[in-house]
Formats: C-alpha cells, structure tokens, sequence
C-alpha cells in the first residue's frame, strides 16, 4: 500500500514522499524466508530533478536485507541515495524500473551495495538474486535478472576495507578477491539478445532451470 504524504519544495528539488506503510508484525514481509528477509518496508522519498523524473530516491530510514544461507546483512543506511543505476539499463526494458514491480526492495539494497562497494563484486550481484527471492520474484524471472547484473552490472577490482568484524565470506562463490575492474564491454543490442534468448529459456523450462543452464544456453546464442 502506497500512501501520498506530502508535497514540498527541498533542497531545489521538486520532492514528492511516499511511504511504503510497514506491514503489521504477524504478517512476514519476505515471500521465500528461505533466500533471507529485510528489516521492514522501506521508507523512501522520490526526487525529481532536471531530465530524471522520479529517478532518484532518498532512504528515510535504516533498511536492510538479511542472507538466510550465511546471515550477511546488507545495509541501505538513512540518507542513501539510490537511482537503480546498478541494475543494467536494458533490463528495465524487460521487467520494469527498479522502482516498481516486485523488485523495488532489491534493488535498492543493490544500488547501495554497488555504490558503497564493501563486499566483492560476485556477492552483491548474487545477493541481489536473493533479495529479488525475497521479496516474492519468481524463481525463473530472479535468474534472469542475475544474470543481467552478474554478466552486465557494475564490477571492481576489491572491496573498499572495512572493519573485520564487518567482512562477508559467501559460501557461496568461490574466487580470487581482487575479481574483476569492469564489467565485459558489451553493446546493448548483445546484452538484450542476451537476456531474450535468457527469457525465452525460462519460459520454455519454467523456474526449475538452472542459472547456469540459462547462462550457456544465452550466451551460445547471443
């Protein structure tokens, strides 16, 4: 449920609020406990500025995402800025903006991560995927859009240090640390052939397919 707070002039932005109204206790937020689980229903504000209408979003309270496999919490602090640039543009031709539809969640824990960049590049993409779980994506569609920052999205070379106590160790991917300065210079055109071919293999496999499976089968024929 989406609620019309007020309109005001700020900071010479033209700022609309929204509140997305949290959900009573006894009703879980998450839809697949088992990809792992947000702190609460998001309370953001929509800036409108000059060419990008209700393209940025100022967080208004501290949001996170918690990884059911490891417990790895994913921070989207107070004051954040987010513009869904960390999800490839094509891919908003295909499933919406980041800003609607059921991985509005997701993407904003993702854009944080891919700005803050703590943590490997491989394990934010991948807890991007889970998040989209999380906040009820279908599996086959959740794979689709992994693939699409995995293979398309932002990528760096190391994670920024932080505090040890902090670190994220994902049990799930296993690689060189330093990873990768950039992601694989492609053309949008390959990277929407890509993700057709991508979505046209879950349609015809349903949401058992694997990443993999979908991955190779793309990408032999993008």
């Amino acid at each position: 449920m989406m609620r019309l707070l007020r309109v005001a002039r700020k900071d010479r932005c033209f700022c609309v609020n929204y509140v997305f109204l949290k959900q009573p206790v006894a009703m879980p937020i998450t839809e697949d406990a088992a990809a792992g689980e947000f702190s609460a229903t998001p309370k953001i504000e929509f800036i409108d500025t000059p060419g990008k209408p209700n393209r940025n979003v100022r967080i208004l309270e501290d949001f996170t995402f918690t990884q059911a496999n490891n417990g790895t919490v994913w921070d989207a602090p107070l004051g954040s800025l987010v513009d869904g640039a960390s999800i490839p543009r094509v891919l908003w031709t295909l499933v919406g903006s980041p800003f609607t539809g059921d991985y509005v969640y997701a993407s904003i824990v993702h854009d944080v991560a891919c700005d803050t960049r703590t943590r490997r590049w491989r394990d934010t993409h991948y807890m991007f995927y889970l998040a989209c779980l999380a906040g009820g994506t279908r599996p086959g569609r959740a794979k689709l859009m992994y693939l699409a920052v995995r293979n398309f999205g932002p990528r760096w070379p190391q994670p920024v240090p932080q505090p040890i106590e902090q670190l994220a160790f994902s049990s799930l991917v296993a690689e060189n640390a330093l990873g990768l300065a950039a992601a694989p210079v492609n053309s949008p055109e390959h990277q929407l052939r890509y993700l057709q071919r991508a979505q046209a293999y879950v349609a015809a496999h349903g949401d058992a397919a694997s990443i993999e499976a979908i991955d190779v089968h793309a990408s032999s024929l993008a």
